[in-house]
Formats: structure tokens, sequence, C-alpha cells
């Protein structure tokens, strides 16, 4: 979560904010005439995360050879600059 700042809220704000968002995963509040979107963050969304992409990754055998091929790639030290990364991902999709 880089560029969030975590703040430390007095105990009355605290308790307002938890009962607008308890039992709910996000509200959108009007603050100075700005929504903002306050969700709750679980200590299990990091996992839940990690899940849905090892999930796709085995579903997908093409992904699974890509990734492979990749790491082959890094072992034997051949890197690719993002550049020619680019290039070479339209020169597949024009074929």
């Amino acid at each position: 979560m880089a560029g969030l700042k975590k703040i430390t809220l007095d105990s009355q704000t605290q308790k307002s904010l938890w009962s607008l968002l308890h039992g709910r995963n996000e509200v959108i509040a009007d603050v100075f005439g700005t929504e903002v979107k306050l969700t709750v963050i679980t200590k299990h969304a990091d996992r839940a995360e990690t899940n849905d992409i090892a999930s796709e990754i085995e579903a997908d055998l093409e992904l699974q050879k890509m990734l492979l091929a990749s790491d082959e790639d890094i072992k034997a030290g051949r890197m690719y600059t993002a550049e020619e990364a680019i290039q070479y991902l339209k020169k597949q999709h024009s074929e």
C-alpha cells in the first residue's frame, strides 16, 4: 500500500467511523464537499489476492508456460528492457 498515509484518530472519531463501517466493507463519506471512500482492510486481504493470482496462473496453461520461460531467461542471464518487452508483445499480437 505504497503512497498511503496511516493516521491515528482520536477516540470519538474512531467511534463515529466504526459505527458507520460496522458490518460493511466500504462507505462513501462526504468530507467538506469531497467524497472519500472508507474501506475496512482485513489481515486476510493480501492472502486472498495472492490466492486469486495463484488460481489464475493454475487455470491458464499459456500463462504458466510464459512464466516458466521467463524464469528460465532470468536464470540464463537474459534480461529485457520494458521497451523490448513491449515490442515483443506488439509483434506477437500482430501475427
